[in-house]
């Protein structure tokens, strides 16, 4: 009997243990996620740098960031455009662009996503509205007969249009 009473209090304790490490694991608001640090700009690499700097076209940059996206390595510029909106710019450690974002004000969203985003967050709701280049290669080949397309980021992970964040698998393939 007082066995299994050990046993229970043991379990409950561990489970409010676990509960708690899991909770102080859990990202904080206002915090970058834990794949992604803010660095020095004298830690991105010269060739990541040198993109960057050549995207925000002799502007001040505000901070750099490096973070794992889909497993890959890449580093963030982040700078004021020419309307103030702050950009974001991401390119791998060899300077391949991956994606620019950034913040756009209402009147140069087109009409038909304003209308959606008001539709799904409430007309009455504060919507930030950003835009998202994302640098996609497609390439097309011909195996065992068949012709076949896939589309990768510059960082050689797969993109297939309609999939969760974008992201596939580097193994699956699809036939035309």
């Amino acid at each position: 009997m007082r066995g299994t009473r050990n046993l229970i209090v043991g379990c409950a304790g561990c489970a409010i243990l676990l509960g708690g490490l899991f909770s102080l694991a859990q990202d904080k608001p206002g915090q970058p996620p834990p794949h992604e640090r803010q660095i020095k700009e004298a830690e991105v690499p010269p060739a990541a740098l040198a993109a960057l700097k050549k995207l925000a076209g002799g502007a001040a940059f505000t901070e750099f960031a490096e973070e794992v996206d889909y497993g890959h390595t890449v580093y963030e510029g982040s700078w004021k455009g020419p309307d103030g909106n702050n950009v974001d710019a991401v390119v791998t450690k060899t300077g391949d662009v991956v994606e620019i974002e950034e913040i756009m004000p209402v009147e140069k969203i087109p009409a038909g996503v304003r209308a959606a985003a008001e539709q799904a967050a409430g007309k009455d709701t504060k919507i930030t509205y950003e835009r998202k280049t994302l640098y996609l290669y497609e390439i097309h080949y011909k195996k065992d007969g068949k012709g076949h397309e896939m589309m990768f980021r510059a960082m050689g992970s797969r993109y297939e249009e309609g999939a969760k964040g974008g992201e596939k698998g580097d193994d699956e393939d699809e036939d035309d």
